[in-house]
């Protein structure tokens, strides 16, 4: 009989690898949690392998340096044909106005970094610009100069799309956090009562940062100001599920030219496997896009954590995928 997942989280003891565990036991795949909240070992038909985390044996290191630095991606995808933003390495603050200026919709983000962590999406005035390029700087993991990037800002949607192989496994669109108002609690309240619920479902809160308060000053509110009831707040551009964000599930509507798109985005790098994020204003057709970036040990909480839809179990694909390839 199938547990249930909090019985794999506490076996696991890490979100990630619980889900691997569960879809092992569904194809009839030995497990052993090796070091628990960490590594697990699988064995198969007299193969075995190794999940660490998130890390499976689908990546190699080269795709891996490639993913992790956004303007490696970028390059390399740019010179494969597939649609990306316009992106530089900003060196200072006067390149970051510099970019500003000329592009006016832009984000500046760190060259390598997790979770959306340091990235601030349309600063609207030169101090916002360095404000952004100082925290894009001080959150890189980069070593050596080339620390910031800034690039275009697409309008539209954001996907993520999770291939494994030649195919596309899981797609959710990914929502940014936001709160709606009830007409008597303010922002910071709403915001503390979504969290509660988050934590019930086992989900990072919306996280309180720089990039929140920008919005906020945007839209010349406060978080004392009081939303009107049924008035959604979009708190940040960032989709992470790590800072707040949701997912749906959407698989049905997206059109085939996205997933190929995804497949062959993957294949640029030189992987096997990858989350592919992907902006655009139409998922249902074909549309002005671009791939935002491609995401090498990707979490499975967006396509199991979905608000709305049915979640899809993509740790059983990738398991088989595993079983068929290593």
């Amino acid at each position: 009989m199938t547990k249930s997942y909090e019985e794999y989280l506490k076996i696991a003891g890490n979100v990630h690898l619980a889900y691997y565990i569960e879809a092992a036991e569904i194809l009839g795949i030995k497990y052993e949690i090796e070091k628990r909240s960490l590594m697990a070992r699988f064995e198969y038909n007299g193969k075995h392998w190794y999940i660490i985390n998130t890390a499976t044996p689908l990546t190699n290191t080269t795709s891996t340096t490639i993913a992790k630095r956004k303007n490696l991606t970028n390059l390399v995808l740019s010179k494969a044909g597939i649609p990306v933003p316009k992106q530089i390495v900003l060196k200072n603050k006067h390149e970051a106005i510099n970019f500003f200026n000329e592009y006016k919709d832009i984000v500046i983000k760190p060259t390598q970094q997790l979770g959306g962590s340091g990235v601030t999406l349309l600063p609207r005035n030169k101090k916002q610009v360095v404000s952004a390029y100082n925290e894009a700087y001080k959150k890189s993991k980069t070593k050596g100069g080339n620390k910031v990037l800034g690039e275009e800002f697409l309008k539209g949607e954001n996907y993520r799309l999770l291939v494994v192989g030649d195919s596309v496994v899981g797609i959710v669109k990914r929502k940014a956090a936001f709160v709606v108002g009830n007409g008597k609690d303010s922002i910071k309240k709403l915001i503390e009562i979504k969290n509660k619920e988050r934590r019930e479902n086992l989900l990072k809160p919306i996280s309180i940062d720089s990039e929140v308060k920008l919005r906020l000053e945007q839209l010349g509110l406060k978080f004392s100001s009081v939303p009107k009831e049924k008035e959604e707040i979009l708190l940040r551009y960032n989709c992470n599920l790590t800072t707040g964000g949701t997912t749906q599930e959407c698989s049905s509507l997206t059109h085939q030219y996205y997933k190929d798109l995804a497949v062959n985005a993957v294949k640029a790098i030189g992987t096997q496997f990858g989350g592919v994020d992907i902006i655009t204003e139409d998922i249902t057709k074909p549309a002005k896009c671009g791939v935002n970036e491609i995401n090498y040990n990707p979490g499975l909480r967006v396509h199991y954590k979905v608000d709305q839809g049915e979640s899809v179990k993509v740790a059983v694909p990738i398991l088989q995928y595993i079983i068929n390839n290593i």
